[in-house]
């Protein structure tokens, strides 16, 4: 009989934090599961992790391929697998013991339902906890926020292999939001849902795929968003044929209106610049500075100035760039001259709510 579950990874030179994934998936309470890791072309000590692991536990394939990225490696590691469930694991985070267990029983339990999430626990790269991440409980919530940004954590997301399949996977276009376009594109046909409990520790380090890919991240999860709202109009999915990553050339592409590419370069330099002091792609950040600063006139000139133009002058001027900071000053000031004075005398930082 095959297993209940097939938990997938996709792995590229992850011996850092891939002994502690792996005892994570051997501390499950259930163990009716098959593990499929699709080892990338590693070039460390991840192919002998990996095969002392398998040696030790049955339950484990290893599939290896040349380096031919995460879209490919999680393809072919659902194709592999022989359950009716997959649950998706990266190889630097951690699921709780109990995760596999709970997921399993809810989604015998909810048929309707056709991938299933839920909160995380977020850690560094010594495993200590930082802080909670919720996502929305109930499938009306989940449809809901993935309006605006993905509602599912990868690595915390169970899910039906049929429905997978029949959506077409993970298309290679959307590279490093291609799980954000996967639920987009089972929404139109399936429900989602999160559990509130915290069923996986989520990494959080300068060495992982989400932080050295802002700028592909963003630009890929702007077309998912795009290409979802264009299918529920009842018009053909405009990248249904593209292979090739999206890169910055997308709004010349679609013709998207001004005022849209004005909120995404808002959005793009707020969730960049606030808090003040983590570490940002300068080049990604002077990209949308430009951009947006162009397309002005579709932005709340109070907002753009709080959230955007101050922390950006108040990044450069901590940074000795004076000359800079002064000139994104001014700017502010043609904006919104006493809201431009007052934040950057009090500091370049705004609260997420201000």
């Amino acid at each position: 009989m095959p297993p209940a579950v097939s938990v997938v990874m996709a792995v590229f030179n992850g011996d850092r934090y891939l002994p502690e994934t792996l005892a994570s998936l051997r501390a499950q309470t259930f163990a009716d599961f098959e593990i499929i890791v699709v080892d990338d072309g590693s070039t460390d000590d991840t192919a002998r992790i990996l095969a002392d692991f398998a040696g030790q536990d049955g339950r484990c394939r290893i599939i290896t391929q040349t380096n031919q990225g995460q879209v490919a490696a999680r393809n072919l590691g659902a194709a592999q697998a022989a359950a009716p469930l997959l649950a998706w694991l990266d190889a630097d985070d951690v699921a709780e013991p109990e995760r596999l267990a709970k997921q399993t029983d809810y989604l015998r339990a909810h048929p309707e339902i056709a991938a299933l999430g839920s909160a995380l626990r977020i850690i560094d790269a010594t495993s200590t906890e930082l802080s909670v991440q919720p996502y929305p409980v109930g499938s009306v919530a989940v449809a809901n926020r993935m309006l605006e940004e993905s509602a599912l954590a990868h690595s915390a997301v169970m899910m039906r292999r049929e429905v997978f399949l029949k959506i077409g996977g993970y298309r290679s276009a959307f590279l490093h939001a291609e799980d954000y376009d996967l639920w987009l594109r089972l929404l139109d046909r399936y429900a989602a849902d999160n559990l509130p409990e915290r069923l996986v520790r989520y990494r959080q380090h300068a060495d992982s795929l989400s932080f050295r890919s802002r700028r592909q991240q963003s630009l890929a999860a702007f077309a998912a968003r795009y290409a979802a709202r264009t299918r529920r109009a009842g018009k053909p999915d405009p990248f249904i044929n593209r292979a090739l990553p999206i890169n910055g050339e997308i709004f010349g592409e679609l013709s998207v209106a001004s005022a849209d590419e004005a909120a995404f370069r808002f959005a793009c330099l707020t969730s960049c610049l606030n808090p003040a002091g983590q570490a940002i792609d300068d080049a990604w950040i002077t990209e949308n500075l430009q951009r947006s600063w162009a397309l002005r006139r579709h932005l709340p000139r109070g907002r753009y100035v709080r959230r955007c133009l101050i922390p950006y002058a108040h990044r450069a001027w901590n940074q000795g760039r004076r000359g800079e900071a002064l000139g994104w000053l001014w700017k502010a000031i043609t904006r919104a001259p006493l809201t431009a004075c007052w934040r950057f005398l009090r500091g370049g930082y705004t609260s997420p709510l201000s």
